[in-house]
């Protein structure tokens, strides 16, 4: 099973800071979770600021609070062999401050613009995970541009998605999860 995981980082970053203000959002990144069976280990795939990257969920927790996780109404693990394409792609710095010049479009004009600085060969962060999302032909994605999606908006997509399981901070109990092998998830009673 892959989730959509998104977080915010545990020591104050001023990007961080500035995306969650931006988009009224307590998250800042978007990856997704897979559970990797020849490692048995949990793995976050990701776009960082080190190029699009695989990395154990454990060292992932120790730099970033979780702030949700999706489990997708529908299976996503048909999008990974593109995601796994992309692995070792660049960070899409010149996308993502396009895509800040689209949020500032929005504050003043109250509706969508388009990012004027696609880049085809790098990813940022909810751009790779939407872009996986159509490769794995989930539905309604088609509705999202992967370089105009911020991680608010895609949490808010899957949100209104009624066959998605969002496990929300409060109720994942990660430290019992990330002790030994890949268990399964559990919500907190």
């Amino acid at each position: 099973m892959v989730l959509v995981g998104f977080s915010t980082p545990r020591r104050w970053n001023p990007l961080s800071a500035l995306i969650r203000a931006m988009t009224r959002s307590r998250t800042s990144h978007a990856w997704l979770l897979v559970e990797d069976p020849v490692f048995q280990l949990r793995l976050v795939l990701e776009a960082h600021s080190s190029g699009f990257r695989l990395v154990s969920f454990t060292r992932f927790v120790k730099e970033n609070a979780v702030v949700a996780l999706v489990e997708p109404s529908r299976p996503i693990d048909g999008g990974l062999p593109a995601a796994g394409a992309w692995l070792g792609e660049s960070f899409d710095v010149l996308g993502l401050f396009g895509i800040f010049l689209t949020l500032v479009a929005r504050w003043f004009r109250q509706r969508p613009w388009r990012n004027p600085f696609p880049t085809p060969s790098a990813l940022f962060c909810s751009e790779a995970v939407v872009r996986t999302l159509h490769a794995a032909g989930y539905p309604g994605s088609e509705r999202l541009r992967p370089e105009e999606t911020t991680p608010a908006d895609l949490l808010e997509f899957l949100e209104t998605d009624p066959g998605c399981v969002i496990h929300r901070r409060g109720d994942l109990r990660l430290w019992e999860h990330l002790r030994g092998g890949a268990p399964e998830l559990r919500a907190a009673a």
